[in-house]
Parts: structure tokens; C-alpha cells; sequence
């Protein structure tokens, strides 16, 4: 059962008068008509497929929602209702074409700026000193999984996700994920070698939507980027999408239980993006940048729900959990975890 409710749009207008005057055969006419656009930015939005964050805009904060689970999903990927954290305020951090002007700020302190990331211009992992790296240019043809990586399963399955040269962050190559398919496309990689840093550590990914971004014709899209693979799964990199098109950001466990999301504040373009995380499981703490900018709404610390562990893989790539009206197609490029922040340079 899916219930949705957004308005996206509050519109009010003003009525018109007029007034006439005759004073010696002269004749004088006033009209006056006028609209008052209002305020495009959420103000109370509840969104559930069984599955999603409820966003009430306003107030800052978080509060818990209903867990539960979603059978159609393949093993532990199952999409319950997560938390929903309450406070959306105006507008965020803008990825493209914003929901309004992005001139005012929201609860949580973000000033709704748009910040661009000019593909090319940055990442590439030669001469740099992170923990891990990635540019996929060490090796392997176009629709292979990359060197170094394995499909994670049920992916084996799928033929959705491999190398491709058809775009690229840095250098020529990229990972992509091309799929109508609710099961997964994605890829992982082994965190063996970086000790410590696996479960403390800041992360990053550039990443490019394809045509048309994923939009559903009801109800929402969840759809995950980027998860640490422990115990349980942690989606650092995650994102839920309604049908105007626009999406939130959220932090996500299998059994949608934990643990925190944004308002609904951003869109997909064309362009390549840079999305930042960092987590730390003995403090249960996370927080998330978008584009260099933090969307605040997202942090917590000493969660126990959040089922933090000792993370073995990263799994890139995408899985979603209702089917698409289109392909959802992603490109990943210049993925790093270090000790430090890495920023997206």
C-alpha cells in the first residue's frame, strides 16, 4: 500500500476590484489585480511506501519511524519504514535545478547555495596518498566487473554493472550502473588492507545521473549508491526520490529501522557530483556532505541502532527497491577513504 502526500507548491491570489468615479461628465477607472507566488519549500511532508523517512519540515531534530521490511527485495536488501528526521526547514543544498531560488536557508543552518562540481576537473588517484583509491583505469574491458572488485551478489546475475568509457570523472574510464532490474547492480571491494581506518575513516564518490533521472509515476524510488558491508549493511550514500523529481539524502539500514534523512531538497542533473561521508563505529556516529556542503539533517552520534560493525567490503554501484517507469543509469568515478577528510579536490 503506498500513500503519498506532497504539495509541492502553495499558491494564493489575490482577488481584483475596481473602482469608478464620475464627477462631471469625467470618468475615472482604478483596477488592481495581483498574486503572491508563496513559499515553494516543503512544510510538512509525509511520504511512506512502507518503506520510506516521513520528512516533517520546520522544526530541527530527528525522530524514529516504524521499521519494517519489504519481501520483494533479494536477501537482506529488504525496504522497510526508516526513521524520519524532522526538520527541513526552507531549502538545502541544491544539486542542479532547485526547488526554489536557493537564496534562503533551512533549520539546520545549510543557505541552500548550489555548489557545482566541473567533471574532469578533480580526482584521478595517481600521486595520491589515500588509504584506498579508485579511478578504474588499472585494467579490465568495457562491461567487466573492474580489477580488484567481485559482483556482489545477487549482481552475478545481472549484466547492469561493469566498466565503461562512455563517460568519466577523471581519466577515461568509470564504473556503471545501467538497470531496470530492483535487484542490485553493484560491485564490492575488499577493505582488508586499511586496518583501522575501515571502521573510522571519510569517504567519497563522484557520481553522474543519466537521462531521464530517475523519477517514479507514484509513490517514491529508494534508491542506494554507496554501503559499507559489515554485519549488517550501512548506506552511507543513499537517496529516496518522489515523483516531481526531486530527492532526499538519507543514512539506511536492511531493515529500514535507522537512522536519518533530509527534506526533500535536491535534484539529478547531468553534471558529476560529489557526494562525502564519514563514519566512526566505536563513537556510532556519521555525517554527509553533498557537493563539499554538509547536510546536517543527516548526523548522528551514539546510535545503536545504526548496527555500526567491523566493515569487510564497499559496495558500489546501484540497488532499488520499486521498479522504475526507466532505466536508473549511474556513473562512479574517483572513489577514496582515508583518515583525513579528502574533500572533493
Amino acid at each position: 500500500m503506498i500513500r503519498y502526500f506532497c504539495p509541492p507548491f502553495g499558491k494564493e491570489r489575490l482577488g481584483s476590484h475596481a473602482a469608478i468615479w464620475l464627477f462631471l461628465g469625467a470618468v475615472a477607472v482604478s483596477c488592481h489585480a495581483g498574486a503572491n507566488p508563496g513559499n515553494a519549500a516543503d512544510s510538512g511532508i509525509t511520504n511512506m511506501d512502507d518503506a520510506t523517512p516521513s520528512i516533517s519540515g520546520g522544526s530541527s531534530g530527528a525522530s524514529t519511524g516504524s521499521s519494517g521490511s519489504d519481501g520483494s527485495t533479494s536477501g537482506a536488501n529488504g525496504h522497510g519504514s526508516s526513521s524520519g528526521a524532522s526538520g527541513g526547514g526552507s531549502s538545502s543544498s541544491s544539486i542542479g535545478a532547485a526547488p526554489d531560488s536557493g537564496a534562503s536557508g533551512d533549520a539546520s543552518g545549510n543557505d541552500g547555495a548550489t555548489v557545482g562540481v566541473d567533471g574532469g576537473a578533480a580526482g584521478g588517484c595517481s600521486g595520491k596518498p589515500y588509504k584506498l583509491c579508485e579511478d578504474f583505469e588499472s585494467g579490465g574491458a568495457v562491461g567487466a566487473v573492474p580489477n580488484g572488485w567481485q559482483a556482489l551478489p545477487p549482481s552475478a546475475t545481472h549484466p547492469g554493472i561493469g566498466l565503461a568509457n562512455d563517460q568519466a570523472h577523471s581519466g577515461t574510464m568509470s564504473l556503471k550502473s545501467d538497470s531496470m532490474n530492483r535487484d542490485q547492480e553493484r560491485v564490492e571491494k575488499s577493505l582488508a588492507t586499511l586496518g583501522p581506518t575501515a571502521t573510522k575513516h571519510w569517504g567519497r564518490i563522484f557520481y553522474k545521473v543519466g537521462t531521464p533521472a530517475p523519477k517514479p509515476n507514484v509513490g517514491v524510488i529508494h534508491i542506494t549508491f554507496t554501503a559499507l558491508e559489515g554485519t549488517t549493511e550501512n548506506r552511507v550514500i543513499d537517496t529516496v526520490v518522489d515523483t516531481t523529481g526531486h530527492h532526499q539524502w538519507l543514512f539506511n539500514i536492511p531493515d529500514d529501522s535507522c537512522c536519518s534523512s533530509s527534506a526533500y531538497d535536491w535534484t539529478f542533473d547531468t553534471s558529476w557530483h560529489c557526494a562525502e561521508w564519514t563514519i566512526d563505529v566505536a563513537a556510532k556516529s556519521y555525517r554527509f556532505f553533498s557537493d563539499g556542503k554538509e547536510v546536517t539533517q543527516l548526523a548522528f552520534a551514539g546510535r545503536a541502532g545504526a548496527m555500526m560493525s567491523n566493515y569487510t567490503n564497499v559496495a558500489l554501484g546501484t540497488i532499488f527497491y520499486q521498479s522504475p517507469p526507466n532505466p536508473v543509469v549511474v556513473w562512479f568515478d574517483d572513489l577514496a577513504i582515508d583518515d583525513i577528510q579528502i574533500g572533493c579536490q
